[in-house]
């Protein structure tokens, strides 16, 4: 399996602490980051199927000739924050618009909702660009986005003896 099953690897996480009303438009949010992510790529891409509030996203890998799983993105929403004891204090209409006049009036403590989403588990977008761009030729397209981080490279270009 090469670089698709490694013990270790670099990828890029997404964090959200928000609040309970908040966390489903969250979760689309960094859905829609991912799929922006791999679309701009011109990778061939699908979300898998769905666990409650989490969603994996695959990409078509030739060289396993089956879509892999290259990101996630998951809506806890209070699980992780119970068992941690991470609360945040909402504002009532009245403190809102009165500068706290009294402690009286507190909202009691409300668990926030986490949500973590994977933009980029780095072994596995190389499988992706590389096997997806790949030409006859043994050369490989650099996506538009990528460019700029290569020093303006269009090809990887297999150079001759």
């Amino acid at each position: 399996m090469g670089l698709y099953r490694v013990h270790q690897f670099s990828k890029v996480e997404m964090f959200i602490f928000c609040r309970p009303e908040e966390s489903e438009h969250y979760h689309q949010e960094v859905i829609k980051i991912e799929e922006d992510l791999f679309s701009s790529l011109g990778l061939h891409f699908k979300l898998g199927a769905a666990a409650y509030h989490k969603f994996d996203v695959e990409a078509w890998m030739p060289g396993l000739e089956r879509f892999g799983e290259i990101s996630s993105a998951s809506n806890c929403t209070d699980y992780q924050s119970r068992r941690l004891g991470i609360r945040y204090c909402p504002a009532s209409e009245a403190q809102a618009t009165s500068a706290k006049k009294s402690k009286g009036n507190l909202a009691p403590p409300q668990f926030v909702h986490t949500l973590n989403a994977t933009a980029c588990a780095v072994p596995r977008m190389i499988i992706c660009l590389l096997e997806n761009h790949q030409q006859e030729d043994g050369s490989v397209l650099i996506p538009e986005p990528l460019r700029s981080f290569m020093g303006g490279l269009s090809v990887i270009a297999i150079k001759s003896l």
